[in-house]
């Protein structure tokens, strides 16, 4: 299995190189399914630049075919097509909690584990939380989200052991630092990486590399 879990997608030239060498294709061959319906929740005041320049940042690295699959339009067997024509599935973040019930509701949940398998995966934000390990810290969700756990209808789908903390000291987080989350994740039991938007954590077959530097390490 090969997964890239990233704050905020192809921000740097060394995250375009690692994506190239995990698919092991030149940039400019490289075929991509995006999955963007995370950011359909979002409310109406928050403004979307981000995701156009997201795409854009994909675009300019990206030289194959983008395509985009709508997880509620099509079926499974076009889906299917379309995932089997990629070399990456590239899943977009958005609103937090939306992917994992929209992957259950859309079965979407077991394809992509099927995919998994043979094509690499590639998170950002909130997709990017979807491949890793649910946290289930009462605290962690009360401090950072507002909501208790007991509110999270559908799991993360824990395509490894563990998971990140995107936009890590981004302007305007500041107040979401290192001594944050270790008092709001003290009681979980697996380590979750917090990463900057210019990181990004591969993970190629249980082996883990960090793109960008170190990333800030939380855990028990």
């Amino acid at each position: 299995m090969k997964l890239v879990l990233a704050s905020q997608g192809f921000t740097t030239p060394e995250i375009a190189k690692s994506v190239s060498e995990l698919v092991n294709k030149p940039l400019e061959n490289i075929n991509i399914a995006i999955i963007n319906e995370a950011y359909v929740k979002i409310p109406e005041d928050r403004d979307k630049r981000w995701l156009i320049r997201e795409l854009s940042q994909l675009s300019n690295y990206i030289g194959g075919n983008i395509d985009f699959i709508n997880l509620k339009a099509h079926n499974q067997e076009e889906i299917r097509k379309r995932l089997a024509y990629a070399d990456m599935i590239y899943i977009v973040g958005g609103k937090q909690l939306i992917l994992p019930e929209l992957f259950k509701e859309t079965g979407f949940d077991e394809l992509l584990k099927e995919f998994a398998k043979e094509k690499v995966v590639m998170g950002t934000s909130a997709g990017a939380i979807t491949l890793g390990k649910q946290i289930e810290v009462e605290e962690y969700w009360k401090e950072r989200y507002g909501i208790s756990n007991q509110e999270i209808k559908q799991k993360t789908l824990g395509l490894v052991n563990f998971n990140i903390i995107p936009h890590y000291l981004r302007k305007g987080r500041e107040k979401y630092n290192k001594e944050f989350f270790e008092r709001v994740l003290k009681d979980n039991p697996f380590i979750v990486y917090a990463i900057t938007d210019t990181q990004a954590i591969i993970y190629e077959n249980g082996n883990i590399t960090f793109v960008g530097g170190m990333p800030e390490e939380i855990f028990e």
